[in-house]
C-alpha cells in the first residue's frame, strides 16, 4: 500500500539492488547489511538520493547526509520517515 513503511521499504530495496547495486533476488543482502560492503559508492549514494527526492517526493537534508544514516536500508527508511511530517513512510 502507498505511503506506509513497507511500500518505502520495498520501493528502496527495488531500486537498490534493481538498478544501484544490480543483485539477484536470492543473493540480495539483508536490511540491516552495510550497503557500502555490498557495492554502494560515492556516486550511487547521490544517485539513490536523487531517487528518494524525485520517486519518493521526500526531501532529506543534505547536512544530515552521512555514511551512519545511509549504510543499510533500515537506516535509509527511517531517515525517510522522520522527513515525511511524522508520518509512516
Amino acid at each position: 500500500m502507498p505511503g506506509t513503511a513497507t511500500h518505502t521499504r520495498q520501493q528502496l530495496r527495488d531500486y537498490l539492488f534493481g538498478t544501484l547495486i544490480p543483485t539477484p533476488a536470492d543473493s540480495q543482502p539483508d536490511d540491516r547489511a552495510d550497503l557500502f560492503q555490498h557495492g554502494m559508492d560515492s556516486l550511487r549514494l547521490m544517485q539513490l538520493l536523487v531517487f528518494i527526492e524525485q520517486d519518493l517526493g521526500v526531501k532529506l537534508p543534505d547536512d544530515e547526509v552521512t555514511q551512519d544514516r545511509l549504510s543499510t536500508v533500515n537506516s535509509i527508511v527511517e531517515w525517510v520517515d522522520r522527513h515525511r511530517g511524522g508520518r509512516a513512510s
